[in-house]
């Protein structure tokens, strides 16, 4: 009896903080925020208003600020929507999330939007920003108050605190019988992006501080589950996003960060970082070196050499705890409706194919729609609103966002469409977006490619390019941009035909392919920029860099964008040393930062491909068939590309499946489809099986075989004579009843084999069956 008197009291003082269906929400988090009813019938819950920079609201941070799950104090809004209009609760919730710098959305914002559909609404203030531990004047009243902000610096977007931070306050809400534990939808943009492509990876997970994955439950028990997820404008790999190495590819499978230390985006990261409260070591706090940001920044605005241990401990932390593209996949992630901007210098579109395509491979099924607009950070356009983007592509996004999360969270409507939508580039932005332009993948959007190759050896020298040039191309002015068409000193450029009437839409990332080489790989860089080139002007279209190996063949993207050439322009591919100012001042506000080891890069043997909307055939041909994808090795093609098909990157020749010999010879078909060059290559013909008068012997070899790019050619090798004497006739003396009689042997008919072609120092091997179609000699 006195067990179950015990269990009775305790269930009721459980209830007892759980809101009754029809009880007015007069406070939320245990009684901490206050809640008032506005004559719309919204509750809104939050603390005093007033900035942190203001004293007297500064005064007040610790009456608006809840405690997370490890002491931090953190600033938030709550609102529910009028329940004479939408019942009693509890709610499906959509969480917003803001971007660096910035705070809390305001109820009179994008939180309106989910209150006004019927669900409660949830934002933020980061910790380390504004009253999250973030200004001075907030610190100091929070610590007076008998708050801990020794943990309220920026962690940048961690998975195991800001993230969590989120998760835990979406528990105590559903402890308090507020909101649906499994109906918790997640949207935010650019640092807020990251966050809700984390919490939508998680699904129904968390990350303790020592990185490992356990159930993500509310404080009571109650099992949680992000239910859909917006992330606009985010990254997925915030090492790649931050600095770059050029080696993730559009086509692939997988596209890890790698060993190669990138290039800094200088100009848009120290524009960013001014925009940070509150680092660790700040305020006279020790600094922690897991979470020392600002000495990452110092280091990568030193430049190169990045072999420190400060390096290698800044790509292992951002890639094993801020990134979403490296939580563990075991599962699939919540649905996604993921955009991105095509003239985002900071975050562009490969930071969601790359999400897309290894989660779309391992989990065919799960739910990932991408939408890409003129939208985002530099150098997409100022809004009306001071924020990036144009306000037709933004507010088309938010549409599609309502529409994604009154399906997961209010049941309404069909399942949304998660194919692939874009908007295209127009310039000036005065004139509206092209589109939008639907297809069923990233690949699907682009059936035709315009190339061109150029065998030529060229030298993009060490300083080439001109400063006056690149700082016109700084991130930080608009993507429409246009100077006057200039020859710039050392650079190589390749120019595509004018533009023939009807014009083509680039859709897609610029591919190059080349045989480069320089001195040393992981110290230089090779900046690349693909211009519009338009009456005597230029305007980027697309740019990139790429740290290029020592030697060989290699491939590299520019981002991505969707832009119409209109008769007339022309398509320039320009390749420089560096795409910014050598000054100090320059290097600050550079779109990367130039290598302080810059050495020459040899390039030859150039093709370089433009995805296009176009057709095959159009443009009186100018429009080809897309080639196969050039494979780096270990690389795998991603599955919407298998019409396209894929080669090898090393460039050798593939050997058909059979051959045949006659006389002394044996003869093969090979066959390059590569790009441009097919090597030079040595063929060694063995035989394949263990038993047998020839077992692994030679067949045949020979070396210096070549093959015309795109092209195929039967090539003749001599047999060896132990190949010879198996394929021949011959005659045998046999002594029978004392007479001696010559018997014919035949000679094998076929030969199981193994045909090796090495190229490039690559080899790659397949089996092939040997035919005799003549007499033997």
């Amino acid at each position: 009896m006195r067990k179950i008197v015990g269990v009775l009291i305790a269930l009721i003082a459980s209830l007892a903080v759980v809101q009754s269906a029809n009880a007015e929400i007069t406070s939320v988090f245990n009684g901490k925020l206050p809640c008032v009813t506005t004559p719309s019938g919204v509750r809104e819950c939050s603390g005093p208003g007033g900035s942190p920079s203001d004293a007297p609201a500064s005064n007040k941070a610790d009456e608006r600020t809840v405690e997370s799950w490890d002491g931090t104090p953190i600033d938030i809004n709550v609102a529910f929507p009028d329940a004479d209009k939408f019942g009693d609760g509890p709610y499906p919730m959509a969480m917003y999330f803001h971007g660096f710098g910035g705070g809390k959305e305001g109820f009179g914002g994008d939180l309106k939007r989910f209150t006004d559909m019927g669900m409660a609404a949830f934002s933020m203030t980061e910790r380390g920003f504004k009253f999250s531990c973030g200004e001075a004047n907030a610190i100091t009243a929070l610590e007076t108050a008998g708050k801990n902000c020794d943990n309220g610096f920026i962690h940048l977007m961690d998975t195991r605190y800001e993230v969590r931070d989120a998760q835990y306050f979406a528990g105590v809400l559903a402890d308090e019988g507020l909101v649906q534990p499994t109906k918790i939808a997640s949207v935010g943009a650019s640092y807020g992006g990251g966050k809700s492509m984390a919490l939508a990876s998680l699904r129904n997970r968390i990350m303790l501080p020592d990185g490992k994955l356990a159930d993500w439950k509310s404080p009571n028990g109650k099992a949680m589950e992000i239910a859909v997820a917006a992330p606009i404008v985010p990254w997925t790999d915030f090492a790649y996003a931050l600095v770059p190495n050029g080696t993730v590819l559009d086509y692939t499978v997988h596209g890890p960060y790698g060993t190669k230390f990138g290039v800094m985006k200088a100009a848009i990261i120290n524009a960013l970082f001014g925009a940070g409260d509150n680092f660790s070591g700040d305020h006279g706090k020790p600094v922690n070196p897991m979470w020392d940001i600002r000495g990452w920044r110092n280091m990568m605005a030193a430049g190169e050499s990045y072999d420190t241990p400060t390096a290698h401990l800044m790509l292992e932390e951002m890639t094993t705890h801020h990134s979403s593209y490296y939580i563990d996949d075991s599962i699939p992630p919540a649905p996604l409706i993921i955009a991105e901007g095509f003239t985002d210098d900071l975050f562009p579109v490969d930071e969601a194919l790359r999400y897309y395509n290894k989660t779309k491979t391992k989990h065919p099924d799960s739910t990932v729609g991408l939408l890409f607009a003129d939208i985002g950070h530099p150098r997409a356009p100022l809004g009306g609103d001071s924020a990036q983007g144009r306000e037709v592509d933004k507010e088309m996004g938010f549409q599609i966002v309502e529409e994604w999360f009154s399906h997961y969270l209010l049941g309404q409507g069909s399942k949304p469409v998660a194919g692939m939508k874009i908007k295209t580039q127009v310039c000036p932005y005065e004139v509206p977006s092209g589109g939008p332009y639907d297809a069923a993948s990233w690949a699907a959007l682009a059936p035709g490619e315009i190339r061109l190759s150029d065998p030529t050896a060229r030298v993009i020298e060490t300083t080439g390019g001109l400063t006056s040039v690149a700082s016109k191309f700084t991130t930080l002015f608009d993507g429409c941009t246009q100077v006057p068409e200039t020859k710039e000193p050392g650079v190589v450029e390749y120019d595509f035909p004018v533009t023939p009437s009807g014009g083509f839409t680039l859709a897609g990332s610029p591919t190059v392919i080349a045989d480069m080489s320089v001195e040393n790989g992981a110290e230089s860089q090779v900046a690349a920029r693909l211009f519009e080139i338009k009456q005597g002007q230029e305007r980027i279209i697309a740019r990139g860099v790429y740290r290029p190996d020592k030697s060989g063949r290699q491939v590299f993207q520019l981002h991505g964008n969707g832009y119409r050439f209109e008769p007339g322009t022309r398509a320039r591919l320009q390749l420089l040393p560096r795409d910014g100012g050598t000054s100090e001042s320059g290097k600050m506000f550079s779109y990367v930062r130039p290598s302080n080891d810059q050495r020459d890069v040899k390039i030859s043997n150039v093709e370089v491909r433009l995805p296009v909307m176009e057709a095959p055939g159009a443009l009186n041909g100018l429009v080809k068939k897309p080639l196969k994808k050039a494979l780096p090795a270990g690389s795998k093609l991603m599955k919407d590309f298998a019409s396209i098909g894929s080669v090898a990157l090393d460039g050798a020749p593939t050997s058909a499946a059979k051959a045949t010999v006659k006389g002394k010879q044996l003869k093969v078909k090979l066959s390059c489809k590569t790009v441009n060059l097919c090597r030079t290559a040595k063929v060694t013909i063995k035989g394949a099986k263990k038993k047998g008068p020839i077992k692994t012997a030679v067949v045949a070899k020979g070396s210096k075989v070549n093959v015309a790019s795109n092209g195929a050619k039967v090539f003749t090798f001599k047999l060896t004579a132990k190949a010879r004497k198996l394929f021949k006739d011959s005659k045998k003396r046999v002594r029978k009843r004392g007479k001696v009689r010559v018997k014919k042997v035949k000679g094998a008919k076929k030969l199981a084999a193994k045909i090796t072609v090495t190229a490039a120092g690559t080899s790659k091997s397949r089996s092939l069956t040997i035919k005799r179609v003549g007499r033997v000699k």
